[in-house]
């Protein structure tokens, strides 16, 4: 299982509002169709749960169609399943490039151990999740992987100051479809 030092460098980078959404992003959303727009940047807008719900249905298609759904079913993803495991389910998902799908094969074929993860290996595991090694990777693919390791251990420093990482040591999280089930019940 990923240690929560991966999970967090996980939530920096990919989904920082990660424990204020359901599912989700509307902000990161309109960011990203602003800069399109505006720029004709394009820019990621997508949570966790929308990453799960397209590696598990293998629809990687860039198609509005394609998004609707993946937010629908992202939102889905949000409503059962507990916020604090949904970072794990990623991160034993994800691809990260060439015989690396998942955590596990990740770690083993670059040879690291959680036992002896280092918060720098933790953040190149995490940086090739956005930037996957290819079997042959260019000396462009190493930098991107650099570049974005170093991202990571930024935001990693200014999230584990500003509650970014809270939701992971709080009680459980109760979907509304069991609060429901509640209400009105005898306390």
């Amino acid at each position: 299982m990923p240690p929560l030092i991966v999970q967090r460098l996980l939530i920096s980078g990919e989904d920082h509002r990660h424990a204020r959404h359901s599912g989700y992003d509307p902000h990161a959303i309109c960011r990203a169709i602003w800069r399109r727009a505006t720029r004709r940047s394009r820019e990621g807008a997508s949570t966790i749960e929308q990453q799960i719900v397209r590696v598990i249905t293998n629809r990687y298609e860039n198609t509005i169609l394609r998004k609707t759904r993946e937010i629908m079913l992202a939102a889905l993803v949000a409503e059962y399943f507990p916020k604090a495991i949904l970072p794990i389910v990623y991160l034993c998902i994800g691809y990260y490039g060439w015989h690396m799908n998942g955590y596990s094969q990740a770690c083993k074929r670059i040879g690291i151990q959680n036992e002896n993860l280092t918060i720098e290996n933790a953040a190149e595991l995490v940086a090739r999740l956005k930037y996957p090694e290819p079997k042959v990777a260019p000396k462009l693919r190493f930098h991107q992987i650099e570049r974005r390791t170093r991202h990571l251990l930024k935001l990693y420093q200014k999230h584990s100051n500003d509650g970014t990482y809270e939701y992971d040591n709080s009680t459980p999280f109760r979907s509304r479809f069991q609060t429901k089930r509640f209400v009105g019940s005898p306390s």
